[in-house]
């Protein structure tokens, strides 16, 4: 099974799926690591995610910005017993560049419960699972 440079990992004791990419990606395997990750969501009944993306580039374009909000974050809402909540974990350094326009900055301003999901932006792990038990 391909990995798209990410590693997913069930974690039944926070509950959370992490996800935590491991090399620079292309689009396409942003796309496919996001779809690995609501295959692992669904098999463990899951909506508590934390993203990793402290080893990956940003990959700010439109079209993946439309992407998400027209392909992947449709198929949130009913899928789980909870809207899904989503931490992205980003270096403290991409913090600071996410107050200008990128993909991590617009989503983790995206609260739409109403739409299936929560999202937030964290440079410190314990923060995001804090986020994520509430």
């Amino acid at each position: 099974m391909p990995n798209y440079g990410l590693e997913i990992t069930p974690r039944p004791d926070l509950p959370a799926i992490v996800a935590r990419w491991q090399r620079e990606i292309s689009a396409q395997e942003l796309k496919s690591g996001y779809f690995a990750v609501l295959d692992a969501a669904d098999e463990h009944h899951c909506w508590r995610w934390l993203l990793d993306l402290r080893r990956r580039e940003e990959l700010a374009t439109p079209e993946l910005d439309s992407w998400l909000e027209t392909d992947f974050f449709t198929q949130l809402p009913n899928r789980f017993a909870a809207p899904v909540r989503i931490a992205f974990l980003v270096s403290p350094l991409r913090a600071l560049q996410a107050q200008s326009a990128s993909s991590v900055a617009t989503i983790s301003s995206n609260q739409r419960p109403s739409q299936g999901y929560y999202t937030a932006l964290f440079t410190d792990e314990a923060a995001a699972y804090h986020w994520l038990a509430q």
